[in-house]
């Protein structure tokens, strides 16, 4: 298998900065996001979005309540 050429990255990262954003906003549903997010193979794909979104949080100066509403709105339990 190859790696993905320098293009393909960026035209990945403009993808996901495109459907985070859409699910930020409300353009796109949270199942929506989740099904794209879910279709992405290899799973590296998912890591890369997983530290965009992180990211995105980090320049959002995101609180520790702002990740619990988070959590409680995206339907995942928190295990603790």
């Amino acid at each position: 298998m190859t790696e993905p050429s320098s293009d393909d990255g960026r035209s990945f990262r403009r993808e996901t900065e495109r459907v985070v954003n859409e699910v930020a906003q409300g353009l796109r549903t949270l199942d929506d996001g989740v099904g794209w997010f879910s279709d992405l193979v290899p799973t590296r794909r998912r890591r890369e979005v997983l530290q965009e979104v992180a990211g995105y949080a980090m320049q959002a100066h995101v609180t520790a309540a702002d990740g619990r509403a988070g959590v409680a709105r995206s339907g995942c339990e928190a295990h603790g």
